[in-house]
């Protein structure tokens, strides 16, 4: 068996993303291919990682819910499991370690990890390169990407305590902007396509904007005000699978609680994973792993 073991100093630098993006690869190339979310301090998040883990169509059979550090087994042959762990218990397994870290290289590579590859995500474009070293370790530093931040619906309802006034599709992509509506109605549709991936945000009472909004094709409506709008709302974001919230206080201050919201995703949805993808593959990761 090849057991790659992603893990990380601290929860949020990036690890999800590039054991899922590590999975697929070897998932493509034909081989067996399990992705396994190990239990740790932060268990809620993990939960949500396995959940997503156990979605995915490439590697069946991975399970959907947080493993033990006992429950990695040896599949045989050429297969490959890859396990998100926390730093204690990737020192207790036996595999490739690739350590994740954000934003910079660090100053250290900690005490009892043995790792194969360090892998910095999250790093500005224009700091952004080849792979260097430390101490003999190859560091590949992935650039910061917008995709990478967008925010999800679920998100962004827990975020300003909001009501689901429309559920939407359920499958909608996560948002890679948020656009407050403009004053005019005439100038509202071209202003909202300006943007893909959006969640707009604008008053309860402004539906004329609203339904420029829907015709814009937002991945979710937020509106402002805490009251109900006209229910030619309701039938356009409806027929259209679009999610409408309803914030409970005013543009202002719905704006001010979404403004952290890109610093503190989750990484979820095929949207997420393929831009991942795209920039692990373009790394030298997969031979400083060697399998």
């Amino acid at each position: 068996m090849a057991l790659v073991i992603v893990t990380s100093s601290a929860p949020g630098e990036g690890k999800t993303g590039v054991a899922a993006a590590i999975a697929r690869h070897y998932a493509y190339q034909g081989k067996a291919t399990q992705l396994v979310r190990l239990s740790g301090s932060d268990d809620e998040s993990a939960a949500e990682d396995a959940a997503f883990f156990g979605s995915l169509a490439f590697v069946p059979g991975s399970p959907s819910a947080v493993s033990g550090a006992s429950d990695v087994r040896d599949p045989g042959g050429d297969a490959v499991t890859v396990v998100e762990a926390n730093l204690q218990t990737a020192a207790a397994l036996s595999g490739a370690v690739v350590l994740v870290a954000r934003g910079a290289v660090p100053s250290a590579i900690p005490a009892g990890i043995a790792a194969k590859v360090v892998v910095v995500t999250g790093v500005p474009a224009s700091e952004a390169g080849a792979a260097t070293s430390m101490n003999g370790v190859p560091v590949i530093i992935l650039a910061e990407d917008r995709s990478l931040a967008g925010f999800s619906v679920d998100e962004a309802c827990k975020a300003i305590d909001a009501e689901v006034l429309v559920q939407g599709d359920g499958n909608r992509a996560t948002c890679d902007y948020l656009v407050v509506a403009p004053i005019g109605a005439d100038a509202g549709q071209p202003y909202f396509k300006r943007f893909q991936t959006k969640a707009v945000v604008v008053r309860f009472d402004k539906t004329d904007q609203h339904l420029a909004a829907v015709r814009a094709a937002p991945e979710c409506l937020i509106l402002t005000g805490g009251k109900r709008p006209s229910g030619y709302v309701f039938d356009a974001a409806a027929a259209n699978g679009i999610p409408v919230l309803l914030s409970r206080t005013d543009t202002e201050n719905t704006v001010a609680a979404l403004e952290g919201i890109f610093d503190h995703t989750r990484f979820q949805g095929e949207r997420k994973l393929d831009r991942m993808a795209l920039l692990v593959e373009a790394s030298p990761l997969f031979g400083a792993l060697g399998i």
